[in-house]
Order: structure tokens, then sequence, then C-alpha cells
């Protein structure tokens, strides 16, 4: 729902969500000076760029554990991922229609938020949209937009699909139920490294995934993490800008990865109700009490074009792509 190519995910950790460059300076300066040590990584996963900065007691405590969040974060990424054969999510759509099937903890606990936001949304967060990517030509290549007969087609599965998660199993109703996770997964993914860095006692850290941020605590004499939120109309430029302390930031905008036909552009993100992409908001913003929720609500307030309940706090631009 909202997956990010090499590019897009790059250019989204570059001018996204991005924490400016005299705070992490400044907050390197107190940990030189006081008895936390100021730790930062640069790395890629979920096809996207990623960014980690944290204060630990020492450089080699805080290189391991950055090391261990990281690792955390690229096996979510082998469970959930669409784009990998082999990952627990391909073979349950593998699957889609044979009954219960055997799934982890991580999957599961995925798809049980995933069922809650749907609720929560009035179906505008919705997994089951696979078909509708796949026939717009997001996930097979395709030279012609689709035919009405496709889309309704591919509307007919997303409206039909039926999922149940039971204890250690989750049953896909049909066939054509097929799932996609990139509207939730990277905001799971942000979960699980922050639960990593608390068990290693990290209580200072922001992590990034191409722009969706968590905040643990604060950086030494701040308020909270200063996360800027980009504007798409105007590069290297800001609609606003907020202080993230244990909680999450995450965007959902359809500017990054698009198809074009002719004059016309087409995002990434689907509106189940529809069966067109998403065309209420340019982007959206949300902030939420974790990564899930926000990456989450953060789709289904570009789907609706209206703030979720259980944002904190949101931005949003509206327009069109043309």
């Amino acid at each position: 729902m909202k997956r990010r190519d090499f590019l897009g995910g790059l250019t989204a950790a570059l001018a996204g969500a991005t924490v400016p460059g005299r705070l992490a300076a400044a907050a390197a300066g107190s940990a030189r000076r006081g008895p936390e040590r100021f730790i930062e990584r640069w790395s890629w996963a979920m096809g996207q760029a990623v960014h980690l900065q944290l204060f630990a007691v020492s450089d080699m405590a805080g290189y391991e554990i950055a090391q261990a969040a990281l690792a955390e974060l690229r096996r979510v990424e082998g469970v959930l991922s669409r784009f990998d054969d082999r990952s627990e999510l391909s073979e349950l759509n593998r699957t889609a229609g044979r009954g219960p099937q055997k799934v982890g903890a991580d999957l599961a606990a995925v798809l049980t938020a995933a069922a809650h936001f749907r609720t929560g949304t009035d179906g505008a967060f919705n997994i089951a949209v696979e078909p509708l990517m796949r026939a717009w030509g997001f996930h097979t290549e395709r030279r012609s937009p689709p035919s009405a007969a496709e889309l309704a087609e591919a509307r007919a599965s997303v409206r039909a699909a039926t999922l149940t998660v039971g204890p250690g199993s989750v049953t896909l109703g049909g066939r054509a139920t097929q799932l996609d996770l990139g509207g939730i997964g990277v905001g799971y993914g942000l979960d699980r490294m922050a639960h990593v860095l608390r068990q290693g006692g990290v209580r200072r850290a922001l992590l990034d995934v191409s722009g969706d941020c968590l905040a643990l605590g604060a950086p030494p004499g701040e308020s909270g993490w200063l996360v800027a939120v980009a504007d798409p109309s105007r590069p290297g430029g800001t609609i606003g800008q907020v202080r993230l302390r244990d909680a999450a930031l995450a965007t959902s905008a359809n500017t990054v990865s698009v198809i074009h036909w002719g004059r016309a552009v087409r995002g990434h993100v689907m509106d189940p109700a529809t069966g067109y992409p998403a065309a209420a908001l340019v982007q959206a913003t949300v902030v939420a009490r974790t990564g899930l929720e926000a990456d989450a609500l953060s789709t289904a307030m570009l789907v609706s074009g209206h703030r979720p309940a259980g944002a904190l706090d949101s931005f949003q631009v509206g327009g069109s792509l043309g």
C-alpha cells in the first residue's frame, strides 16, 4: 500500500521527515561532555534508507545495539516482504483459499492489527488491495491503464477478501485474496527495532526508515527529537515540524512511486472503495504512539482525506498529482 522503490526511498530519507543537522550536532556535543555517547548509523533495509541515532554508555555498546536493531529490521523484512518469494507473506498469498496456514508471531501480529485498522478506518486502510495494485501496474508492468472490466474484477476481489487469524494460523478465504503490507510493515519494523534498543538499555534514540520515524526519549537538553515534514511541492521545503518523544511519525504520499500514462499521473496508494489510486490528498503525515499505528493511520488518512481516530497529530497536503 505504501511501497517505495530504491530511488524513492532514498529521496524520502533525505527530504521527507528529517532531523536537522544542527540538532544532531548539538546532541553529539552534549554526549561527549556527559556520560552518554552519541552513535549514528546509516544502513539499508526494506528497499529504503535507514538512519539510526542513539545514545549509549559507550561507543562499543552503542554500535553493538545499533547492529542488533538493524538486524531485527531485516529479520522483519524477511517475514513481511511481498517482494521476497521466501517470505511468510509470499507463502501465505500462494496458499490463499487452501484453509488455515501456519504463520509466525510477527505475521500474525501484523495481520491482527491490520484487521483492527480496517474496521477502525471504515475500510480506508485495507491490506487486501494487492489485486488493485497489480491491475494498475505497480506489481506487474503494463503499458496501458486497466480497463473497466479489469478494475471491476480487482475491486470484486478486494471486497470479497476475508482474513481469519487463529492461534498460530491464518486463513485467506479465497484464492483471489492477496495481501500487501506496504502500509504497515515499516511501522512494525520500527516498533521491533525500538524493542531491541529498549532491551539493550537504550533510552534515547531516533529511528528513521525513509522518513518514517520512531523516537525513544529525547536528546540531552531537548524536549524531543526535532523532525521536519517535507512539502512535496517545494523540494527542500517543509510544511511543519514536530518534536517526537516516545512516539512515532509516518508519512504516506502518492508522489514517490507513480506511473505515467500520457498526462495522467497515478500514485501507488489505492482507494479500496473506488478502485483508483487515492486522490483525497497528495500527502498525509500522522503522529501516533507506535510505528505500526502511525504507518497504518497515515495510509488511511491519505485515502479518506480525514484525520483518523488515534492520531496524536497530523499534517496534510491537498491538491492533485495531475
